[in-house]
């Protein structure tokens, strides 16, 4: 995806173009043509660049996955207090979402077998960062008694798990979920649910 650092290349032109087709006409409808009509490629570039459509999904999911995990890592990372490090990861997803709304809407929807083979490697090395990280905060907090202790992937079903919900409604009507006032609720009921109970 692009920076706002530099102007985009053809790559970037190319993964722009295709995100805006797959949101208009979905993964099924949208064709190679379509993608080298927006993006001004051409064909041969394309097929350069990613191979075929099932590469470009594929690229373009480990793309916006890695900006979110990225800004979700960076939100987290530098709080040292465990209650205001669990809300940056609630507020962090939706500021996000809210942010990218195209590129939240094919994250959560992209489901096709071909697609998520062809990611499946780099999606893998993706998660091992973004978890490792949060493993790390999150042992500290657990270990100093501030955090409830549980498996990773519940410690995520519990934190995110309330504002994926919620996002997912966002994303298909804004205007009746407004994301502004959400942001505390949810934050605080994350780290109700999470913080340990103190006698």
């Amino acid at each position: 995806m692009t920076t706002k650092t530099r102007p985009a290349g053809r790559r970037e032109r190319i993964l722009e173009a295709a995100l805006d087709a797959f949101t208009e006409r979905g993964y099924a409808a949208t064709t190679i043509a379509d993608v080298r009509a927006r993006s001004g490629a051409s064909v041969g570039s394309i097929y350069h660049h990613f191979g075929d459509k099932e590469g470009i999904a594929a690229a373009l999911y480990v793309e916006c996955l890695r900006d979110y995990q990225r800004e979700f890592v960076e939100a987290f990372a530098p709080e040292r207090s465990a209650e205001r490090g669990v809300k940056a990861m609630v507020r962090q997803h939706l500021r996000w979402v809210e942010s990218h709304p195209k590129a939240a809407a094919f994250l959560a929807h992209r489901h096709e077998a071909e697609v998520a083979a062809a990611a499946a490697e780099r999606v893998r090395e993706l998660n091992a960062q973004a978890f490792g990280a949060v493993r790390e905060w999150l042992a500290e907090h657990v270990r100093a008694g501030r955090i409830k202790r549980m498996p990773l992937h519940l410690f995520y079903v519990v934190v995110l798990g309330p504002a994926q919900e919620f996002t997912r409604h966002w994303l298909r009507d804004p205007e009746a979920n407004p994301i502004g006032p959400a942001q505390s609720v949810l934050a605080q009921a994350a780290w109700d649910a999470l913080r340990a109970n103190r006698t």
